[in-house]
């Protein structure tokens, strides 16, 4: 048990150190592009720390193993591409929170480090079996560990694990020590999630409102674009043209598929058994059931298999029968009539046509050859010789998806980091090989006033409607000295009062107002009876009567206020400490040069 411990520390090690930071308080293709960046091997810099791919490789390679290790199933290519992000976003946090730690002087003595390798192991020790008696951390079969000779060279990665993590402990220590709640915040809290009431309501719906167009002036939009200029401002956009090569099996790999089923079939004549077969050779989820499909009628399955189907004999087999889902081998078991008509009860081996090697081989040596044929020739011309379209993409900026191609992280980085004309790298998305070249640019500017006249124009012209329904709710406000009056002058007035059918809390969906936080929040604090200012609602403006409240229960909130405590503590640690990180990432100076070496992240 100890040898598999230390031949599984390493990783598990790797894991502990990127995790540990998170456990305080919450829980936290390769392109083989040939070309470099400001350094050969550099792929990226934090603050003038460089970072190798083979350090970064390395990282997501001891993840990819660790976390195939504890998976039953082969990792997706979708979690594959989370874990090289994961690992990447990791490693940036992790070099940015060292460096403060650092800057700081934050240190860890050695006495400190052997009281906790005494007192407080480890999760991955606690949690390895080995220390584990009835699935429990024992402590006694520890302390053996700890005396043992022997155990020498996994105490030192112990050791390791908190010399690396107990500084970055302490300095986020410094900065969750920074939270704190208050009572009155423990009680509003509780008041929020338990507060419950009804209310009756006039609405001044803005969409109803009634304003001349005339009431928004030249002189107002110009105002308006002035004071706004900076929302104006447009980032530099790109234009690519691209072709992709679809990764689609070939009449070889058909072939193949159907040469293997005329085997199979080869071998039912010859007497082996169906279900056996099925077994071995279906791809369908129906392999483990030999293959039984169950009853079914017409119009139930795809037509080349219902037509094969109920054309076959009871006892008989049919096949191979090619459909959308690859080549069928089929089995009638039986025959009924059902309330729908005829139905038979039939079992098949499913064979699908996949992309073999070599195919997915062939496509890759055509996507590299025009790759290079577009650093000698015009892409066009280049796509005429291999046969393939050309597509022009629209113009789009750093933050946007591809468009015509998708979500393309690496390919946008590219994108904005090269020069006009320049061809990609080639890069994978649905199923197909991507290449392209960067085609032109819009540069960053701020738009014209009469780009955006029209924009501001309604703008403007929705502040106003908005202004008529405050002054018309407002209006109504200053009339009302009395529940009798609300209801009295609202008909008068020809507006309807309006009842919430059910109890609302603050963060409900009302029926007829919507989830509009303002509107319950604003019906919550009223006393019942209790007639509401103007409230600026989604909708419009709302006058608004709390008529029923049930209040909180206090008895109930002293059994579960110190749980509330720790929640609101432990969510404001949380803001507290991502605020820090973000601040710190935006004002940190991160170069990522990962698009010369992925094809995706």
């Amino acid at each position: 048990m100890m040898q598999t411990m230390r031949q599984n520390m390493k990783a598990i090690l790797w894991i502990l150190i990127l995790a540990f930071i998170g456990t305080i308080v919450f829980s936290w293709g390769m392109g083989g592009f040939q070309g470099s960046g400001p350094k050969q091997g550099i792929v990226a810099s934090i603050n003038g720390v460089e970072i190798t791919f083979e350090r970064l490789q390395d990282l997501i390679q001891q993840k990819l193993v660790y976390e195939q290790n504890q998976s039953e199933t082969d990792l997706t290519e979708y979690r594959t591409k989370q874990i090289r992000t994961e690992v990447w976003d990791e490693l940036v946090r992790d070099i940015i929170i060292e460096q403060e730690v650092q800057r700081l002087g934050i240190k860890i003595s050695d006495k400190e480090i052997a009281h906790l390798i005494q007192t407080n192991p480890p999760d991955f020790i606690r949690q390895n079996e080995y220390f584990q008696t009835d699935g429990f951390f024992d402590e006694t079969k520890y302390q053996e560990f700890l005396r043992n000779p022997r155990a020498a060279s996994d105490l030192m990665m112990i050791e390791e694990s908190y010399r690396k993590s107990l500084p970055q402990q302490k300095f986020l220590n410094q900065i969750l020590a920074l939270a704190s709640v208050t009572d009155q915040e423990v009680w509003q809290k509780y008041t929020d999630d338990n507060l419950k009431g009804k209310a009756s309501y006039v609405l001044f719906d803005k969409g109803n409102a009634a304003v001349d167009s005339a009431v928004v002036t030249d002189k107002q939009i110009e105002d308006y674009y002035f004071q706004h200029r900076d929302e104006y401002f447009i980032a530099e956009k790109r234009q690519i043209i691209y072709t992709m090569f679809p990764e689609q099996p070939s009449s070889e790999d058909s072939a193949a598929a159907q040469e293997l089923a005329d085997e199979i079939v080869a071998r039912i004549d010859e007497g082996d058994d169906f279900a056996e077969l099925a077994k071995e050779f279906s791809e369908d989820v129906t392999s483990e059931k030999g293959g039984d499909l169950g009853f079914f009628a017409r119009g139930q399955m795809v037509p080349e298999f219902e037509e094969a189907a109920f054309s076959t004999k009871v006892g008989e087999v049919k096949g191979p029968v090619m459909s959308q889902f690859g080549y069928h081998i089929i089995k009638v078991t039986d025959k009924r009539k059902g309330k729908k008509g005829d139905e038979i009860a039939a079992s098949h081996i499913l064979l699908k046509i996949k992309l073999s090697p070599d195919t997915r081989d062939k496509i890759g040596s055509s996507a590299t050859g025009f790759a290079e044929e577009t650093r000698e020739n015009d892409f066009a011309s280049a796509a005429e010789i291999y046969g393939v379209e050309v597509d022009t993409s629209s113009f789009f900026d750093q933050n946007d998806i591809i468009p015509g191609v998708g979500r393309l992280p690496a390919a946008v980085d590219f994108i904005f980091a090269r020069l006009v004309g320049e061809t990609s790298m080639i890069y994978s998305i649905r199923d197909a090989l991507l290449v392209f070249r960067i085609f032109d640019v819009q540069k960053a500017h701020t738009q014209e006033l009469a780009e955006v006249r029209n924009l501001i124009f309604s703008n403007l012209y929705k502040e106003a409607k908005l202004q008529q329904t405050y002054e018309q709710c407002g209006d109504l406000r200053k009339r009302i000295d009395s529940l009798e009056d609300f209801a009295s002058i609202a008909e008068a007035e020809s507006l309807e009062v309006k009842e919430t059918e059910l109890e609302f809390k603050f963060d409900d969906y009302v029926r007829g107002v919507g989830r509009d936080l303002t509107f319950t929040s604003s019906a919550l604090r009223l006393d019942v009876g209790e007639l509401s200012q103007p409230v600026k609602g989604q909708k419009g403006y709302y006058l608004i009567q709390l008529t029923e409240k049930t209040e909180v229960d206090s008895s109930e909130f002293l059994e579960k206020r110190e749980e509330l405590r720790s929640q609101l503590l432990t969510s404001k640690q949380n803001q507290y400490y991502s605020e820090w990180l973000r601040v710190a990432q935006e004002n940190a100076d991160i170069e990522d040069f990962r698009y010369l070496y992925y094809r995706d992240y």
